[in-house]
């Protein structure tokens, strides 16, 4: 069945053959709203949301008196992972339009109905056609689902002037909509909270909801923003909350790993390691202890009422050239945000394997890197922060904002793991051009927070390795549907638990993946990492730590 939602002020009869969770709304804003709030729930969506627009222009506001064709633009370009259908009033007058209409719901609930299937069909893996230009497939499945294919689609082939549409949009939308008012919890006590969950090292990101999250990392972004004090980048904290939203949005939330969880834990290591390496300064909530107990703050319901973090010191004014400056401080961080944007909770290896549409495209190289930073610069920034992108971050190396943020995100590809620890290793401060030491400060940074979690302490690491393990029996999941055609059913996860003997407790064999990752990748990045920046010897200390403990346990 549908979700239906109908912007009209009249009933529309016999919709009710199609479902029975129907939601009547005059005013459009209402309804705009009402999508953005479905961002905090932590699972794909597994039915049509079917919309229908009334004939008539209704409300006085800018976003109501828009006309159908780009409402319907914004409808798909902000909520495309709600699986939309989008049809005019008009279109349901004749008796025979509502069967084809119940036969449309059925073709599509067909690919999204459970959670493995839907991956397969977000990739094109299957043997399904929905993204195949020759092939008979009625009212254009790959749109409604927003696979990969189409996503790549509508970013890089949209013209300039829909671009330009789209900024109007994103401005109407930033004029109507408070978006920290859609928080589900804003409440002063709260999001005091926050700030100081951010100031730990051992961020508890599995216990904040994503509304929770988005507001992470709105204080991480304003704070970076706030130090530049730059008019000519600047967002209104309105316009940086509502681009949170769409990133989040953009985020394949059921993915158990690699979803928006994931991107801000990511942005918040990042931010601790340039508020250690003093590229940013320090706030008052930060925990210079990288052990300090986060459950005793998130248990705590005695904050003061600072909502935002609060400086601390003033950065050098002689700063080291060949550092990152304020300007490449905030690209890594916007990196670290649209990293893994889009992710379809499949590797490259996988990709490349079953020669999906966008591993082709990419010409099998950093598939899903190259895919991330596309969807982040052209689908996200060139709407909410253009003028940011060709900016430059200094005037000696000329990088742009651009630059840096695609060199950033395309590091993270595991491939080249190797590869960066050899330039790791054979770096040297006065061999290497400052262009390169800068992309290279920035790519090894980024990779450091993407396989953070082993350098957290012991129970949110854990934690983290937990839900890696369901998304990697995902992959092993599909490999089975396609080869076998074995049936899948939906798979529903419990939360994971917040102690760490309840964590073992369920996963046993967790320190083998452990004792494998940390000997393969980690140690030797952190080790090495230590030696160009010594303020980040407590991540290799902590994985040190860990793995005596994972190797005491395959003892047992």
């Amino acid at each position: 069945m549908a979700e239906i939602i109908v912007y009209s002020d009249i009933a529309i009869s016999n919709i009710d053959e199609i479902s029975t969770n129907i939601l009547y709304d005059d005013d459009f804003t209402s309804i705009i709203k009402t999508l953005f709030k479905k961002g905090n729930q932590e699972f794909d969506t597994n039915h049509v949301t079917l919309i229908i627009l009334s004939d008539k222009l209704i409300g006085k506001s800018p976003l109501n008196q828009l006309p159908n064709e780009d409402k319907h633009l914004l409808l798909k370009y902000y909520f495309n992972h709600l699986n939309l259908l989008i049809i005019n009033e008009k279109d349901l007058q004749q008796t025979e339009n509502i069967g084809r209409l119940k036969f449309t719901i059925q073709e599509i609930s067909k690919y999204i109905s459970d959670r493995i299937t839907r991956v397969e069909t977000w990739t094109g893996c299957g043997k399904s056609c929905v993204d195949d230009q020759f092939g008979d497939i009625s009212n254009q499945i790959n749109e409604m689902i927003g696979t990969m294919s189409y996503t790549i689609d509508c970013v890089i082939n949209k013209s300039k002037s829909t671009t330009d549409k789209l900024k109007t949009i994103k401005d109407m939308i930033i004029a109507e909509i408070n978006f920290k008012e859609l928080l589900s919890n804003n409440n002063t006590s709260h999001l005091s909270k926050l700030c100081n969950l951010v100031g730990h090292w051992s961020f508890p990101a599995h216990e904040l909801t994503n509304d929770d999250l988005s507001y992470c990392v709105y204080l991480i972004i304003k704070y970076a923003l706030d130090q530049i004090n730059d008019e000519t980048i600047n967002l209104s904290p309105n316009e940086l909350m509502g681009m949170i939203f769409m990133v989040r949005d953009t985020y394949k939330n059921g993915n158990p790993f690699h979803n928006f969880r994931h991107a801000v834990d990511v942005l918040q290591a990042c931010f601790h390691y340039v508020i250690r390496l003093g590229y940013l300064p320090s706030f008052t909530q930060f925990q210079t202890d990288p052990k300090a107990d986060e459950l005793i703050c998130l248990y705590s319901e005695k904050f003061g009422n600072a909502v935002e973090l609060i400086p601390m010191t003033k950065l050098s004014k002689t700063r080291d050239e060949t550092n990152l400056n304020l300007y490449q401080t905030l690209a890594l961080l916007l990196a670290a945000l649209g990293h893994d944007v889009g992710h379809p909770g499949v590797t490259n290896a996988f990709m490349i394997k079953h020669s999906t549409p966008t591993s082709l495209l990419y010409n099998e190289r950093s598939v899903l890197e190259s895919f991330h930073s596309s969807i982040f610069i052209n689908k996200i920034l060139i709407i909410n922060w253009p003028h940011l992108l060709n900016l430059m971050t200094d005037s000696k190396t000329k990088l742009t904002f651009k630059d840096l943020i695609i060199t950033s995100i395309l590091a993270t590809d595991m491939a080249e793991h190797f590869e960066y620890v050899d330039k790791l290793t054979h770096f040297s401060n006065n061999s290497s051009k400052l262009v390169n030491r800068i992309k290279l400060i920035s790519s090894l940074l980024i990779k450091c927070a993407d396989i953070s979690n082993v350098t957290r302490p012991l129970r949110v690491s854990a934690q983290w390795t937990s839900v890696l393990g369901r998304e990697f029996d995902e992959v092993n999941e599909l490999e089975n549907k396609i080869i076998k055609s074995t049936f899948t059913k939906d798979i529903k996860y419990d939360k994971i638990p917040i102690e760490l003997s309840d964590i073992l407790k369920f996963n046993p064999n967790l320190h083998k993946g452990q004792i494998f990752f940390i000997n393969t990748f980690a140690e030797n990045l952190f080790n090495n990492i230590v030696e160009l920046l010594p303020q980040l010897k407590f991540t290799g200390d902590i994985v040190k730590e860990n793995k005596e403990f994972w190797l005491k346990r395959d003892n047992i």
